[in-house]
């Protein structure tokens, strides 16, 4: 069941602070914000990243912590959407298998889109295992908005992702509303 963020208790001067005001407001958000929306969640197995460049969605069969819900590793298994509306801020990070040549990417999107600032690219020389990470603030509605972590390459072949240390892997953490 989705949560929402308590409203921080609001007192006119004169009236009385009752054990209910209390608890409602009060402990309540003390409560959320002590156990805030969290996912950390990795890939168990390879995938296969069509070449040309396009940008492609990484899934997520693993979670070590879903708090609220919002990951799935049956339904769309590269998303995660958001219960609560607010700020988060997303990590996501890829391994690529060793190869060399082509340029890898990855990315964090909102709703499919890429988010500005979240790319990053690199060239690899040699013929080892390359991570990339990448992290940004995302405001998320609560409801229907998700986040992904995506990856892409121009090496001539489809490229497969790592697994291991070097797993696909994504972080979301609920910053405030």
């Amino acid at each position: 069941m989705p949560r929402t963020v308590p409203v921080a208790a609001s007192v006119v001067p004169g009236a009385f602070e009752t054990a209910a005001l209390w608890n409602a407001q009060v402990k309540a958000l003390n409560d959320f914000l002590s156990a805030p929306p969290v996912f950390s969640g990795y890939a168990t197995t390879t995938q296969s990243i069509p070449n040309g460049n396009a940008m492609t969605a990484l899934n997520f069969d693993t979670e070590i912590l879903d708090s609220d819900g919002g990951h799935s590793t049956v339904t769309n298994t590269s998303r995660y959407t958001a219960t609560v509306p607010g700020l988060y801020l997303v990590f996501g990070f890829v391994g690529w298998a060793n190869t060399s040549g082509g340029d890898r990417r990855i990315q964090i999107a909102l709703n499919g889109a890429s988010v500005i600032g979240s790319a990053v690219s690199m060239d690899p020389g040699q013929p080892v295992i390359h991570g990339l990470a990448s992290s940004a603030f995302v405001t998320m509605n609560g409801a229907t908005d998700y986040v992904e972590v995506q990856a892409g390459h121009t090496a001539a072949a489809n490229l497969l992702t790592s697994t291991g240390s070097f797993a696909p892997a994504m972080r979301v953490v609920w910053i405030s509303r």
